[in-house]
């Protein structure tokens, strides 16, 4: 499926919500989305083919809302929270496995005392890992309790570890902040034997950073860090890693070699954005605070389009994985079709 930005795409439905949503996250049917706000702790099931809600958005109170992940399963979603203090710390950073058909806890997961950042699904098995900025990475399977593993991040590093699989679920990938705020760590996994250490160290520095940086004639405002990385995904093929910093600045990194290939960035400076690779792995799409949708192509680099449609700032973007659609939130969700 090619996302052909010279013909599209155009927003073909926008679903209301009460409160800004701030994290997006489609099935692999590509029907079901759905759609986390984290101000009043809603969570909404929209139909990707009908742009409409299928049942009203179900309140978390008692835990709140901070990240959705879809399952395997079309009903089941992943909720983590934003530690409710009423509870001890060992149960306050707790993840839900929630059934959305009948709004039912299935199961909660246990283990990190500070706010889990990041939840990546494999997509060969149930297995999940998450990121946390207590600084370790677990690894859990959605059908028992208890993790399957754990890595504390070692002391010679820096910030929230980040940790996400490849589209074969066969690979994962660990990010971790050099001391001194010098680059990063990545770190390659085989997930059929993680405990056997990493196969493939690799390190990307500032130096490496700013050499991209002049050699694409980028600029970012003064004051600011290219090097605070929020999050991290590969493309479908897993010969690129794409990394999301601030201040709105997207850096895709080779897969293979982590060496910088593209440094992307909107034409004002941002506070809040959102990073996605398209399905067909040709472009780059960020949302950011200004309402608009960048859209680049990551061989030679070309803005392609700006979309437009947005009272506020995009705190959400997701691709759809089997139609060429995108989703997008601000204070309401937008689907763009082609």
């Amino acid at each position: 499926m090619r996302m052909d930005f010279a013909n599209g795409p155009r927003i073909a439905a926008v679903i209301p919500h009460q409160k800004p949503a701030t994290g997006l996250c489609y099935h692999n049917d590509g029907v079901h989305l759905f759609a986390s706000c984290e101000d009043d702790s809603r969570l909404y099931m929209i139909n990707a083919q009908t742009g409409k809600c299928d049942s009203p958005a179900i309140r978390c109170e008692r835990d709140g809302i901070r990240l959705v992940s879809s399952t395997h399963h079309d009903q089941c979603v992943l909720l983590a929270g934003k530690g409710s203090t009423d509870l001890p710390i060992s149960q306050r950073h707790s993840l839900n496995y929630m059934s959305v058909y009948d709004n039912k806890v299935l199961r909660k997961f246990r283990g990190h005392s500070d706010l889990v950042t990041k939840i990546s699904l494999s997509p060969a098995d149930d297995t999940f890992l998450t990121s946390s900025k207590d600084r370790t990475v677990r690894l859990w399977n959605v059908q028992q309790a208890g993790c399957l593993g754990k890595m504390d991040l070692p002391k010679q590093t820096e910030g929230t570890p980040c940790s996400v699989f490849d589209s074969t679920g066969l690979v994962f990938a660990i990010m971790a902040g050099m001391a001194g705020g010098e680059g990063y760590h990545l770190h390659l996994y085989d997930a059929r034997n993680y405990s056997g250490g990493a196969f493939s160290e690799l390190k990307v520095t500032k130096a490496d950073i700013e050499k991209a940086m002049a050699t694409q004639r980028v600029s970012i405002p003064s004051g600011s860090s290219i090097m605070n990385w929020r999050t991290m995904q590969f493309n479908a093929s897993g010969s690129r890693i794409l990394v999301e910093s601030d201040p709105g600045i997207a850096i895709v990194l080779d897969g293979y070699e982590s060496t910088v290939q593209r440094i992307f960035h909107t034409p004002k400076p941002t506070q809040q954005s959102s990073t996605v690779f398209t399905p067909d792995d040709k472009s780059v799409i960020m949302g950011a605070d200004d309402g608009k949708l960048y859209c680049w192509d990551v061989e030679n680099g070309a803005l392609l389009k700006t979309l437009e449609g947005h009272r506020g700032p995009i705190g959400a973007l997701a691709c759809n994985p089997k139609y060429a659609q995108i989703a997008s939130s601000c204070s309401d969700t937008c689907l763009w079709l082609w």
